[in-house]
This record gives C-alpha cells, structure tokens and sequence, in this order.
C-alpha cells in the first residue's frame, strides 16, 4: 500500500517550494536523539489524533519515517484509512537517511532555535552577560529585566528583579511600562534564543531604549554562580490610552508593510480556509488565557509559536493566519519573524472576536470506541488478567499499579496479544487508549479489553495495590521520554552547559538547502 521513496528525493521535495509534511512518527525520546532538520514530531502513540491537528489538509504530500521501516509502512495505512491521499514512507527510515550522507539534529524545536541563532548574527543583537548584569545591579544602574517566557515558566524560576512580558506581548505592553529612555531593557529566556527574538523584536519596533538580549539566559545566570529567584508572580499589565494604541498600531502597521505582510479580513481568511488545495492555518497569538476560546481557534502566544513552531505548524510552505484583539502588534511582531522562517504569513484584520463570523473546517473523522471503563474495585476484584500502563513512562516510573507493564503503542507487536484473554489498559489519556485498544484488538478479535483511568484518589484509598518504588528512567526502553539534556533546569551545570553548546553549534550544522530555507539573507 505504500509508495516508497528514496531519501534525496525528499530532499529534493523539501526545496520545492510546494507543501509538504516530513512526519517523524518514532517516539520524541526517539525523535530528540537525531532526527533531519525539517521532520516534525508526531509520534505513533497519538499519530491519528495529532497528524490531523499538525497536518489539517488530506491533501498534503506526507512523508513518513523511522528506524529502518519497521513500523512505517503500518502507520502509512493509518493514514491512507482517514483520508490521507498522498502518503510516502521513506525507504530504509532514518538509517537509510543517515547512511546517503544527510544531517540528523538531536534536540527538541530544532528549526526555530536555529531561527533564533541565524537571527543573531544577522542583526547582531546586542548582548549582556549574567556577571555585567548582575554588576548593573549591584550598582542600581538604571536597568529592567523582562522575562519573555510564558508566565509558567517564570514562575519556575527567574532572574531576581526580573518581571515577566511573554515576547509577543513586548512591544504591546513596555513601550508604556518604561517612560526613561535611558532605562536598559534586557530581555531575558531559559537559555538563548527567547532572548534573542524578544530583544530584537523591541529593536525592529523602534523602541529608542538600549535593549540587550541576556546571553544563555538563566542557565547562563545559574552557570555564573549566582542565585535564581522562584515562584515569582511579577507580571507587566501597564495600560495603554486609546491615544497610544493608536501610536503603536501605527508603528506595528509600518512594520507590517516593511515585511511586505498582508492583512486581511473576514472575506479574504474564509477565501484561504476555503480553498481545499492549500493549507491554512488560524492562531490566537495573545497571552490572554482568561479570554473564552472563540470558534476553537487554538490560542498560542506569539513568541511560543516562533519558539517552537514545529509543534503547531505541521506542513512547510503552508498558510499562517495570525490574529490578535485588532491592534495588530502581536500579531504582527510575530509574523515578522514566521515571515522569515518562509511561512506565508497573513493577519487578521479584526480583533478575535469578529472569528465567529468565520466557518471553519473541522477534520476530525476517525472511530472512537467504545471503551469499558473499570474503577479501582472492579479492577481488583479481576483475576488473570494483563495490566498495560500506557501513560508516559516517566509518571508510569514513579507511581504504577502492582504487576502492570508499561506499553508504548508502538511496541505492542512486541507482546503476543493471542495470549491475553482479558487486558486491562491503564491511562490518563483516553485518545490514547482509543488507538492502542483498536490495534490490541486487530490482533486478538477475542480478547476482552478494558480500561482504568489513573486516579490519585484510588491511590490514597488503596496504597496496598500501588507501587510506589521509583524506578529510573533507561534510555533504550523509554523510548518516550525526551533525554536531552534533560537535567539542565534540575541543578546538573553539565546539562545546561551541554544545552548552550548545542544551541550555539546548531548553524554550524546546516548544509546549504537548510540554511537557505530562511528568508533571511
């Protein structure tokens, strides 16, 4: 049923300026240990679910791959059994990718952290190191430091007098939040790249303030020797007259037509959501989370989707549709720099609200069964039978109930389903458990499957039943679970150290099709 093809062809695909979606299907642990430059992560475990988020268009050219083809060409039917029309796996998976002499990326978020490097050199954002800063603010020099992270993981940890603004909100909410022009404005992230964007996002505005990206972030602050801040709540909230709205749509709208973006209306975005032969997609890109969510158009802050655009956006070349409350400053900043990671970019020209005015296509049209669902007590009382644990192997590790196996979907032809008569399926995410159950059943028609979903309730009422012996994590067999320098925000400076070389090595890498891609140069 598959269409095989050979890794330079889809080289060459990727360059053609057509659509298309390079689908990495093995597990993210998998997927974070090297995988090409431009495939996307949709593991198999939630593959139906998620390709039709990431990839809305059935249309699509759709590339598949994994290790060596062992699981690929079963998921190529999965794909082609919900309407999928041109699906392709790649001959011999990543080691057939590896071995013609083509790049694999280790990490998470690949594109867009080399976005954020490329960035930097073009521009030559200015910079501070955590000792300079922390020196400025020994001495109480006149100098602010802006978190551009979501407010979450500000709150996890910060640098101390910091106040968070998430990067698509800078150049909403500082322009009033800062009234000396002689104030340094240093933004700063986790590690590089946020601070990159979110500091030469306020330079393209025009902001006349010093602005200065903090080199390495808080990894860089921590690998200083000095004191990171935690549970923070310092938010900027300034409010903004109608009269400086205006000055600073105005600006936004300047910088619009520097990028040559187009903004369009309720007519024009229904045109493209329309058109069957292209894919659109629609984004909220403001940090409102009290707002009502508005005809399921997903809300994805601005600076997080250009942060990591490969877990929003599944098809290169594809349509972006940006919308904010109308003032167009968040929305866009943002495309400024989607424009630049080659996405044709357009927004909205009403604010969210006018969206309703919109119909939207929803694609969503696989089976779900139904599932018997057991509590604790029915649970117990069941002799003979197989527990499968299907939740992420790391909480699986910490807590699990006694003789249950962990199970990731696509090792279950592994496990010789003929055997069990009864399977008790245990999850906290029942799309999940609707998938796995569909392919234990395709392999045992007369097997009983139930399922148990995970309770912190039933684990105080019954401990005797749990066990609660944390076991560690083995690279080899928890395919799941991102390795990656994983330890760098838990106290390991060797993680983060290994973390900020990798962002920095990460152009070092690119062959020319890659770096080109980037509408930068």
């Amino acid at each position: 049923m598959s269409n095989k093809i050979e890794p330079k062809v889809v080289k060459s695909w990727l360059s053609d300026g057509k659509e298309i979606a390079f689908i990495d299907i093995r597990e993210l642990g998998q997927h974070t240990a090297g995988h090409p430059f431009f495939s996307i992560s949709i593991p198999f475990s939630v593959f139906e679910f998620s390709l039709e988020t990431l990839v809305p268009n059935k249309k699509t050219r759709l590339i598949l791959m994994d290790n060596d083809n062992e699981i690929s060409n079963f998921v190529c039917k999965k794909a082609v059994s919900i309407g999928y029309l041109n699906v392709f796996v790649i001959e011999g998976g990543i080691k057939q990718w590896t071995k013609e002499g083509f790049n694999l990326f280790d990490g998470i978020n690949v594109p867009s952290k080399t976005f954020g490097e490329l960035i930097e050199k073009k521009c030559h954002t200015p910079s501070i190191t955590a000792k300079d800063l922390h020196e400025k603010q020994s001495n109480n020099e006149n100098c602010v430091v802006i978190d551009g992270r979501p407010f979450d993981e500000y709150k996890k940890m910060s640098i101390p007098n910091s106040i968070c603004c998430p990067n698509a909100e800078l150049a909403l909410r500082v322009p009033s939040y800062i009234n000396d022009k002689n104030t340094i404005i240093i933004i700063n992230c986790a590690g590089r790249t946020r601070s990159i964007i979110g500091a030469q996002t306020l330079i393209e505005f025009g902001l006349n303030n010093t602005i200065k990206a903090l080199e390495n972030g808080t990894q860089g602050w921590f690998l200083s020797n000095l004191n990171l801040d935690h549970n923070k709540n310092e938010m900027i909230d300034a409010f903004q007259t109608d009269q400086q709205i205006k000055e600073l749509k105005e600006k936004a709208l300047y910088l619009i037509n520097k990028n040559n973006i187009k903004v369009i209306d309720v007519v024009e975005t229904q045109k493209l959501i329309d058109n069957t032969n292209i894919t659109t997609y629609l984004f909220d890109v403001t940090d409102n989370l009290d707002k009502k969510n508005v005809n399921t158009i997903p809300n994805v802050p601005g600076g997080q989707l250009v942060q990591a655009t490969d877990k929003y956006i599944g098809v290169w070349n594809s349509n972006v549709i940006l919308i904010d409350d109308g003032d167009l400053i968040r929305a866009g900043t943002t495309a400024m720099w989607l424009k630049k990671m080659n996405f044709k970019v357009f927004i909205f020209k009403n604010g969210i609200l006018e969206t309703s005015k919109l119909k939207l296509q929803h694609h969503h049209n696989h089976q779900e069964e139904d599932l018997e669902i057991l509590n604790i007590d029915n649970l117990i009382s069941l002799k003979n039978v197989t527990l499968f644990d299907i939740r992420l192997s790391q909480d699986y590790l910490k807590t699990r109930l006694k003789k249950s196996i962990w199970l990731n979907r696509s090792e279950i032809f592994k496990h010789s389903m003929h055997k069990n008569d009864k399977i008790i399926i245990i999850t906290d995410d029942l799309k999940k458990t609707f998938l796995i159950a569909k392919d234990i059943q395709d392999q045992n028609k007369n097997c009983r499957i139930m399922v148990y979903k995970w309770s912190k309730d039933d684990l105080v009422k019954h401990p005797d039943f749990f066990d609660q012996t944390i076991k560690k994590l083995i690279k080899k067999k928890h395919i799941d679970f991102n390795f990656h320098t994983y330890k760098r925000h838990e106290g390991s400076k060797a993680h983060a150290e290994q973390y900020l070389k990798w962002e920095t090595d990460l152009v070092d890498k690119l062959d020319k099709q890659e770096l080109s891609f980037f509408n930068i140069f």
